[in-house]
């Protein structure tokens, strides 16, 4: 028999969301890029030019603020697509972390794209560093426990099902869905308050011209991933194609 009572929720608003915000990113990209080569590792620079600069960062994060506003309303309506998003690549979805990037590879970009910290510097985002650690572990306990439940059903597993609408799956009742949606939708709301208390606790200890590089980094960085997703969508599809 059908699964029952499962909701058929539609991704497409949020899809068109993200296609229209992923546009919108790439115009942001481009002055962070027009910005970067304007100032270089100036580091006496106008009152004009930390104006402008501290404008452009500000609608930067306006633009990811408005992204994970929107991202809540997904997870609200229904949070198992977070765990396979078909907005994403194949690839994209292979690095989420519990709905999202690991709040720790923030602190990755920092040390490969931002110069010149000082001592003050590295030792707050050690502080910083050090929380969100303790926090990644607690959530990927509460994530492992979750899954590790006789009576849970995988996450993965769950949302293959569902948009799918497998047969024969009587034993799998609407009460094990929404005690498992019901976890899901806390740890993506927990995991993603973390990844954005860990973006503004770095961008408050970075001046201006450091979070200039760490904002351009994030961008091209996500731009590169999903080009590569794509890319990979592109050749196994030609493979595919040539098999028949």
């Amino acid at each position: 028999m059908p699964l029952p009572n499962i909701p058929n929720p539609n991704p497409g608003p949020f899809e068109r969301f993200y296609r229209r915000w992923l546009i919108q990113l790439e115009d942001l990209h481009q002055l962070l890029l027009q910005e970067y080569r304007r100032l270089g590792d100036r580091t006496v620079r106008g009152e004009e030019d930390e104006a402008r600069l501290s404008e452009l960062i500000s609608r930067v994060s306006a633009h990811y603020a408005e992204y994970f506003r929107a991202k809540l309303a997904v997870v609200r309506e229904d949070v198992l697509f977070l765990f396979g998003p078909p907005w994403l690549t194949p690839f994209e979805r292979n690095l989420l972390w519990i709905g999202g990037f690991k709040p720790g590879f923030s602190f990755r970009v920092v040390a490969n794209y931002v110069t010149n910290l000082t001592e003050e510097q590295k030792r707050r985002l050690a502080q910083v560093m050090a929380r969100t650690s303790v926090d990644e572990a607690t959530l990927l306990a509460e994530f492992s426990r979750m899954q590790a439940r006789p009576t849970a059903l995988s996450l993965v597993e769950l949302v293959t099902r569902t948009r799918e609408r497998m047969n024969g799956e009587s034993n799998i009742t609407d009460e094990r869905i929404q005690v498992l949606k019901a976890a899901a939708k806390m740890l993506v709301q927990c995991a993603d308050y973390v990844r954005c208390r860990t973006v503004v606790k770095i961008m408050e200890i970075l001046n201006n011209s450091q979070n200039l590089k760490f904002l351009l980094a994030i961008v091209q960085l996500q731009h590169r991933l999903r080009n590569w997703g794509r890319h990979r969508e592109a050749h196994d599809g030609a493979d595919n194609g040539g098999g028949h």
